[in-house]
């Protein structure tokens, strides 16, 4: 028995880079690749000296196979999830878990029913600013919670929004679902349940996008605190994306996820963060070994759904939507 985890990655898009993350991860082993896109899959499977298919399923049932990494288009990801782990294997995927709360629960009933590691791959809480500002925050140096900002001004073009994305079958959303998810999941992270939300969207600038190129909402959380957000794929300049977070002691601002803001009253001494995995591969190492739990688990990865899901009722009913929300 080797002494790696074997992973499969299902999806080569984004899916490339987390395939390369297995394939040099000293504790894992990439042992195959899936596509439907056999010109993508045959040359990077050679690339790569690993096994190919075009039948994720038939990837799933191999003894080889640990985990099996899902990273195909959003409104696929919980159903392929759930018969990954059908088949014995723990499994991750990219973001959002998919585009609908109802399937995400099936899924995560499967993962509670069998005791296989499910996890959604938010890369931001892997890494130590994001991880710095929620601890922060968990600390009580901001003080009191005041106000969360997202404002993400990005730009694709009509040929971006010409197959799956774009589409609220498989993208669930726009700039919202899409670009947004991973700062949503970030601000939900550091703030804390949201209550309700007013939501607006609109496509502005995209004759192929079937759902928004331009979406703003605002929030309320459980503590008390106010929040908004501002994403489009119509801004052609140089991209931004800012987030921002203070209260009555103090503040963080990072843009294009540096960080430029970090301030408190009576600063306290800075303390080193704890040891963590630094992506979706380690993580799930980790997991599967028994040694951490995943950085964000299935019940953690739902939230920014639910969000989402929220923001798009509250604009298709012009009122605000409180959470939590059946599903949807």
């Amino acid at each position: 028995m080797s002494d790696t985890v074997g992973f499969g990655v299902v999806g080569l898009g984004v899916g490339k880079s987390r395939a390369k993350m297995a394939a040099e991860c000293p504790d894992a082993t990439l042992v195959a690749v899936c596509d439907l896109d056999e010109e993508r899959l045959d040359p990077f499977a050679e690339q790569m000296g690993c096994d190919k298919h075009t039948d994720y399923l038939e990837m799933a049932e191999r003894d080889d196979i640990d985990c099996v990494l899902v990273m195909t288009p959003s409104g696929l990801h919980a159903p392929m999830a759930i018969e990954c782990m059908k088949r014995g294997k723990h499994v991750a995927t990219t973001k959002p878990m998919d585009v609908r709360l109802d399937i995400i629960d099936d899924a995560i009933a499967a993962a509670e029913e069998s005791g296989l590691t499910y996890a959604v791959d938010f890369g931001r809480r892997y890494e130590d600013e994001p991880r710095r500002i929620k601890r922060a925050m968990d600390a009580g140096w901001f003080g009191t919670p005041i106000l969360a900002t997202l404002e993400m001004k990005w730009f694709r073009n009509e040929e971006y929004y010409a197959g799956w994305r774009g589409t609220w079958e498989l993208d669930g959303g726009g700039s919202l679902a899409n670009q947004g998810i991973h700062q949503i999941d970030l601000v939900q992270w550091v703030m804390g349940p949201v209550s309700r939300v007013c939501g607006h969207y609109a496509v502005m600038g995209h004759e192929n996008c079937a759902t928004e190129d331009l979406g703003m909402a605002m929030l309320e959380f459980e503590s008390g605190a106010r929040g908004s957000f501002v994403t489009t794929t119509t801004f052609p300049p140089k991209q931004v994306t800012r987030v921002g977070f203070h209260g009555t002691a103090g503040g963080v601002q990072l843009e294009n996820e540096e960080l430029t803001t970090f301030e408190f009253e009576g600063e306290p001494a800075e303390e080193s963060l704890a040891d963590h995995p630094s992506d979706i591969v380690e993580d799930m190492v980790g997991c599967i070994r028994g040694e951490r739990e995943p950085a964000c688990p299935p019940c953690e990865g739902r939230k920014s759904v639910e969000i989402l899901r929220a923001i798009l009722r509250s604009a298709d009913t012009q009122q605000w939507v409180d959470l939590p929300i059946e599903g949807a």
